[in-house]
């Protein structure tokens, strides 16, 4: 049995219904914390929050987009509503970038740049602005945001979606600034290559097309091999896990890269 380092603390995962969310919502439930899982798939949303709660934990949901201010503000009230305030904000929730996660530079008009930074960007801005003031309050708080192991190693395709992943960090820098000595810390997460359900079917395009046939594990080892070590949610959770961890308090404003050292 896990330590029970969260109890009496209250989390917000957003983007949690699947993937690296569900992982870090299970991993901060599973030490103690009441946890809000928040989706936008109403049934993977309830079926997170269902498994929590069979593996004994305590889970409530919200759901709907954060890419607007009112639908973002509908979801707010839904976690208020459930559980009053939050302790421990990871904002998870992101989107894809222009062309379904594949466009080209030029291909990625200034439209998809704003849309793409307000559901990877602005969506986390108005969930700090809307729970931070109760953890200045309480004296305590860990906001934790995902960017990606991307930043390091910039490529020709999603221009969009890497540069809102590096704004990311630089927010999470800029706004441990203002919140020293408040009992506040602010870090982020760049997750490499992770398997979930959109990474698994593009890394197995990726072998089939080099001539590769096999189970996962086979795949993992070629994608290995190439350069892209795969790793699971749970190494993602693991990292949130210790970011928000009580005695983590002197840990802030850096960003964790869990990558198997891409």
């Amino acid at each position: 049995m896990m330590d029970q380092i969260f109890l009496g603390r209250h989390a917000l995962v957003t983007g949690a219904s699947a993937g690296i969310g569900a992982a870090i919502a299970q991993r901060l439930a599973a030490q103690g914390a009441v946890v809000v899982v928040h989706g936008r798939h109403v049934e993977r949303t309830h079926a997170v929050a269902r498994g929590i709660g069979m593996a004994g934990g305590r889970a409530h949901i919200a759901l709907g987009s954060l890419a607007s201010d009112a639908d973002a503000t509908a979801v707010i009230q839904q976690v208020r509503d459930a559980v009053g305030h939050v302790d421990i904000l990871v904002n998870n929730a992101g989107g894809e970038s222009a062309g379904g996660g594949s466009a080209a530079w030029f291909d990625a008009t200034p439209e998809d740049w704003v849309r793409t930074y307000d559901s990877n960007l602005a969506s986390m801005v108005r969930l700090i602005h809307a729970f931070v003031p109760d953890m200045r309050e309480r004296r305590w708080g860990r906001l934790i945001q995902m960017s990606s192991a991307v930043v390091d190693r910039p490529m020709v395709l999603i221009p969009d979606y890497q540069g809102a992943k590096v704004a990311i960090r630089n927010l999470t820098r800029s706004l441990c600034l203002a919140l020293v000595n408040t009992g506040i810390t602010v870090n982020s997460v760049s997750p490499g290559t992770i398997r979930t359900e959109n990474v698994e079917r593009w890394a197995r395009q990726q072998a089939e097309a080099a001539g590769v046939e096999g189970d996962w594990n086979e795949i993992a080892r070629w994608s290995a091999a190439q350069g892209r070590p795969v790793g699971q949610p749970e190494d993602v959770a693991h990292a949130v896990a210790f970011l928000a961890d009580p005695a983590a308090g002197f840990v802030n404003g850096i960003d964790v890269r869990v990558d198997g050292g891409r």
